[in-house]
């Protein structure tokens, strides 16, 4: 279920993806404008990293830092919830 939130004039999409990492979850970011995609890293703690430099991914081109606005609570909730799943079932 993608999540969506408006920052400055632009629609940015969050998607909750299983991801192929073993105790993380990805939170893919989309904009409304023409780019790269941006990309959250959700640990079973719920904290959150970072990840434009894998590839496939890269910085947002509506900020000037580049950085992508912060995922919605319910997101990382949500991905905090299957994270833990992940490393139950992985045995972590």
């Amino acid at each position: 279920m993608p999540y969506q939130i408006k920052r400055r004039g632009h629609t940015y999409l969050y998607e909750v993806d299983y991801g192929e990492e073993s105790r993380v979850v990805r939170i893919v970011v989309r904009s409304d404008a023409a780019g790269a995609e941006g990309l959250f890293l959700v640990k079973q703690d719920g904290s959150l990293e970072h990840a434009d430099d894998r590839p496939g991914f890269g910085a947002n081109i509506l900020a000037h830092d580049g950085i992508w606005p912060r995922p919605p609570r319910e997101a990382i909730d949500d991905a905090r919830v299957i994270a833990r799943q992940k490393a139950y079932t992985a045995g972590f």
